[in-house]
């Protein structure tokens, strides 16, 4: 079942994501809290990381606020889209394999910083937590992660999910009303469990429905610390 699930979001998202620009929880989070509570501000040209990139936003908005900026994906079609939209980094982007590796290390590591926004989720229990030793093992001493995952909040879990096995669920109505397999968080103290090899320093989440005959989208928010 696991490969099926892997390999099925793989495909969906092998296209290209276009997000022009970045959206609030991206930016929200850097004023106050990254750069608030870590002082990661980009002065000193820190490393950071965007897992799951798509067509390069955040990490854009890292590398003008003076990041020295690196993002990875599953799809060829985002990376492609980042090198054109940042020629001066074109080397920055990689296009990674959706199944987790032990081994897997980007652009060296060293990161101050990585952001895992909405691309976690797609993982079962079992390789989420091999992705998360992965990107734990990439942070500097101290560094830290940013991530999100969905919970059970949402309309995609509470109306159109049936469950299976290894934290998945089969979501027949989402985004495009295409069928997902996504890993569904219930609660804080969940959250806090998957992400257990950092230490948790802010847990929060954001939400939305723009529409009133569209489900709304619920989401955790993590900063851990290594």
């Amino acid at each position: 079942m696991e490969p099926n699930c892997l390999h099925h979001n793989a495909n969906y998202w092998d296209r290209l994501y276009d997000t022009q620009h970045v959206e609030s929880h991206v930016f929200r989070p850097f004023g106050r809290i990254i750069a608030k509570d870590f002082g990661l501000t980009g002065a000193r040209h820190e490393r950071v990381l965007d897992y799951g990139c798509a067509s390069g936003s955040a990490v854009l908005f890292y590398k003008e606020k003076g990041f020295d900026a690196y993002g990875v994906d599953i799809s060829r079609e985002n990376i492609g889209a980042c090198s054109r939209r940042m020629p001066d980094i074109a080397d920055h982007f990689a296009v990674i394999d959706a199944m987790p590796k032990e081994k897997d290390l980007y652009f060296g590591g060293e990161f101050d910083l990585i952001l895992a926004i909405d691309s976690l989720y797609y993982y079962t229990n079992e390789l989420l937590h091999l992705r998360l030793q992965t990107l734990h093992r990439q942070l500097k001493p101290g560094g830290i992660i940013y991530a999100t995952m969905i919970g059970s909040g949402s309309t995609a879990y509470t109306d159109h999910s049936t469950r299976l096995e290894n934290g998945m669920y089969r979501v027949n109505s989402c985004v495009g009303g295409s069928e997902h397999f996504i890993n569904i968080t219930h609660s804080e103290d969940e959250l806090v469990e998957k992400f257990s090899m950092f230490g948790a320093r802010h847990i929060g989440f954001h939400s939305h429905r723009f529409r009133q005959d569209e489900g709304t989208v619920f989401f955790y928010t993590y900063v851990g610390q290594k």
